[in-house]
């Protein structure tokens, strides 16, 4: 057995015994039974919210830790959906190999230009990736995807990054996702998820209207998305 097969079964043993544990767990009836996906969710973000404190800290021991409480998460959820009958852990890592492999298409390929670049081959890889799934989503809006559930500084950034990429011009964006204000009788954290889920909305809505303009969903230019840009009165009454 070669050095990187021997690796390769080290974690697959590793990975094995976390799956064994969960299903032991699993098997004594207690907790674990009546848990859901739901009731697991404050739990699956305090473990996120751990694990980034282990990174800001650069504590490599608590972040090791921290991602096996993440791993418990992945097989938990797993173990619940394999109960019900949806599916399983092995489903779950199927899936992501599926993804990966779709997505990125130079692991299948023999060898690169030569003089490509560092910059140039990252740039290769999030076309690809970005192209690819956007034809696995089929998605109608450059905002399709995005956890609108997230905390709401790093959902106004998805947002913009997002439409930004799409060719929407900056001074479409309005002021309330350029400057976070502190104070005031309501929460910044309210006040910005509010203002992104509106500029969302409107976005939306100018995709709708190019769409209901030309017949077809295409990308659009910085002059389209002006074009259509609903008038607040617009947003405000749909």
């Amino acid at each position: 057995m070669n050095e990187e097969a021997a690796d390769t079964a080290v974690v697959a043993a590793g990975l094995a015994g976390a799956v064994e544990v969960m299903d032991r767990l699993w098997h004594f009836g207690g907790w674990e039974r009546t848990q859901t996906h739901d009731s697991l969710r404050p739990y699956l973000l305090e473990e996120t919210y751990e694990l980034l404190d282990a990174i800001q800290a650069g504590d490599a021991e608590t972040i090791k830790e921290e991602l096996g409480d993440l791993l418990l998460q992945v097989l938990f959820h797993s173990r619940i959906a394999e109960h019900a009958g949806e599916f399983t852990v092995d489903d779950v890592a199927a899936a992501l190999v599926g993804k990966l492999v779709h997505r990125s298409p130079h692991l299948a390929a023999d060898d690169l230009p030569a003089g490509t670049s560092v910059a140039e081959k990252i740039a290769a890889q999030e076309k690809a990736w970005e192209e690819r799934k956007s034809a696995e989503k089929a998605r109608r809006s450059c905002l399709d995807g995005i956890a609108m559930a997230q905390p709401a500084l790093a959902l106004a950034e998805k947002v913009r990054s997002r439409s930004a990429r799409a060719g929407l011009p900056e001074d479409l964006v309005p002021a309330a996702l350029r400057v976070v204000e502190l104070g005031g009788p309501d929460s910044a954290e309210e006040r910005l998820r509010k203002a992104t889920l509106d500029f969302a909305d409107t976005i939306r809505a100018a995709e709708d209207a190019a769409e209901a303009t030309g017949g077809t969903r295409v990308a659009l230019s910085a002059d389209d998305w002006r074009a259509h840009w609903p008038r607040r009165s617009e947003v405000a009454s749909d």
